[in-house]
């Protein structure tokens, strides 16, 4: 009985020893395995390191700052109105120029000048101060050519200024374009003396018209001296045309102080056959 629980004791020792022979191989296999995760991880740990800055943040480029709405860099002010050629109609001339603010501005100068006849007259320059305060307000002087322009201060040194931008009052409204009635287009005349009427019709609350008549001598189309026709009524001139030829005409009504004058009339042509 004793002998037979030794072979026991023995037959299981054998057999844990083998099942820890066969075992090793696994846990070898296991073991490199983790080995090769490690690995893995260690490597991603290494990319993940190269997309960040040295403070641990995400690596981006270099991006400029968004541009505030109205605002820009220093340097010469944007103009924002009136636009550059705008025509304005209404009364009084109440004018307002407007920039974008500029960016350690303190102050901004205004200049402006307004066409008399060929030739710029300037108002006295502006200084308008703060960084916001990007407008200036005034009354202009009458139904013409205007222009301005902006330059900003930072408290040392103004910019550059920008361009000139132009704009025009036109307050009071303008004569209609007569419509001419005599002589007809293109009228041939056969009759002595050349006594010629020209007509249209009248025009109310005009001032009066202006006539103006050329006649054809050779290639060159010679004028005769402008006639200028007071009061509305007076819708038609007579004249002796000045030989066997070509002549043309055309009226356009006078408005006076309270209106524009109207567009001339396109040139009518008549012939004289004697």
């Amino acid at each position: 009985m004793h002998k037979s629980r030794s072979v026991v004791i023995v037959i299981g020792i054998i057999t844990t020893l083998l099942c820890m022979l066969f075992m090793f191989p696994v846990l070898s296999a296991s073991g490199a395995d983790d080995l090769e995760s490690a690995t893995v991880d260690s490597q991603s740990v290494t990319t993940l390191s190269e997309g960040l800055s040295t403070e641990g943040t995400p690596a981006q480029a270099e991006e400029t700052a968004p541009n505030l709405e109205g605002i820009t860099p220093w340097g010469t002010p944007v103009q924002v109105s009136p636009n550059s050629g705008t025509a304005l109609a209404h009364y009084p001339r109440w004018t307002t120029v407007a920039w974008q603010r500029v960016t350690t501005a303190t102050a901004y100068k205004v200049e402006r000048a307004y066409l008399s006849g060929s030739t710029w007259v300037a108002y006295p320059a502006v200084t308008v101060s703060g960084i916001n305060n990007a407008s200036y307000s005034f009354s202009f002087v009458g139904d013409q050519t205007g222009r301005w322009r902006v330059s900003a201060y930072n408290g040392s040194v103004w910019t550059a200024p920008s361009s000139w931008w132009t704009f025009s009052y036109r307050t009071k409204a303008q004569m209609p374009t007569p419509i001419v009635t005599n002589p007809y287009p293109s009228e041939v005349f056969d009759h002595y003396p050349r006594t010629t009427m020209l007509s249209w019709k009248m025009i109310p609350a005009a001032y009066g018209y202006k006539v103006e008549r050329q006649y054809l001598s050779g290639t060159t189309w010679v004028s005769y001296p402008t006639v200028t026709i007071t009061g509305y009524l007076n819708a038609r001139y007579t004249f002796n045309f000045i030989g066997a030829q070509q002549g043309r005409w055309r009226v356009t009504a006078l408005g006076g102080t309270n209106y524009y004058d109207s567009a001339p009339t396109a040139w009518y042509y008549f012939r004289y056959g004697i």
